[in-house]
């Protein structure tokens, strides 16, 4: 396989997701364009897609011979998303893009949401960006390079200078690895078989934590488990593109990255649960997975 530099795709990765974030930014609380896709819970926006153009153009301006896996790019459903997910996924080059994650919380006006992009090759990954333009915090990891939070403006003059030390600072996990003392984040499973019995058992592991979050954005999710503020989170039927970035967020930062089977993560994974401490996702898992 061809190796590409590693701040050349985290170069790309910053620029394209910063590119996004200005269209979400300038879109954010004006009228928009709303469509249903699978599900009155899953709709897709104008923005959406001007944010994944916006990154599909950056990407191919470094790497016109690489393949991109954008959400907007794959017809709705569950179906459809493991089929393009399985027709690329050990392709040598490879975008998994979210433009933006949290578009229920875009359309209702609430300032959750995220830009993210990750690069694999050969199915494993190598580089993740997480932008949240309301907050002003980039995401980012390289692999084996550890994982790092910056401004815009951090972003922007390391890329005039990708040599330079990379910008920002380093995050890590909080290394909580007990259920009664962890801050646990999900996501409601709107989209499960049997979503009253999930209900159910979701309800069971949060009687045992300290506190609940659900923020209604995976990506963002993942980034807080690798910056701290989150211990635990876990979720069921999410897509590659929801997940990618945030694992290489939450490995590099010294975290564990698992499905809720208790089996290792990869880009096939929909069921997933991440956190400090193998144990604990052990038990979530044996929860989750009555």
């Amino acid at each position: 396989m061809a190796d590409v530099p590693q701040s050349t795709t985290l170069g790309t990765a910053m620029r394209a997701a910063l590119a996004a974030g200005e269209r979400m930014s300038a879109r954010y609380l004006t009228e928009l364009v709303v469509e249903t896709k699978s599900s009155l819970a899953d709709v897709v926006t104008d923005v959406d897609r001007a944010c994944e153009a916006a990154i599909r153009d950056e990407i191919h301006k470094s790497f016109p011979g690489h393949d991109v896996l954008g959400e907007e790019g794959v017809a709705p459903g569950r179906e459809a998303a493991v089929a393009a997910l399985a027709a690329c996924a050990e392709h040598e080059h490879l975008w998994i893009v979210d433009p933006l994650d949290g578009t229920t919380n875009f359309v209702h006006g609430l300032p959750l949401s995220v830009v993210s992009i990750a690069y694999a090759v050969g199915g494993q990954l190598e580089t993740g960006v997480v932008f949240d333009p309301y907050r002003d915090e980039l995401f980012f990891a390289v692999r084996g390079g550890g994982a790092h939070v910056c401004t815009k403006s951090d972003a922007q003059a390391w890329l005039t200078q990708p040599d330079a030390k990379l910008p920002g600072r380093k995050i890590v996990v909080s290394g909580v690895g007990e259920l009664r003392r962890a801050v646990m984040a999900t996501g409601m499973p709107v989209r499960h078989a049997d979503r009253k019995r999930v209900m159910q058992l979701a309800a069971e592991l949060i009687s045992r934590v300290k506190s609940l979050r659900t923020l209604g954005a995976a990506a963002l999710h993942l980034a807080y488990v690798a910056a701290g503020r989150i211990d635990i989170f876990w979720e069921f039927d999410l897509n590659a593109w929801d997940i990618a970035a945030g694992a290489l967020l939450v490995t590099e930062a010294g975290g564990v990255m698992q499905t809720l089977a208790g089996e290792s993560y990869t880009l096939a994974a929909r069921d997933v649960a991440a956190g400090s401490d193998a144990a604990v996702l052990r038990e979530v898992a044996r929860v989750m997975q009555q």
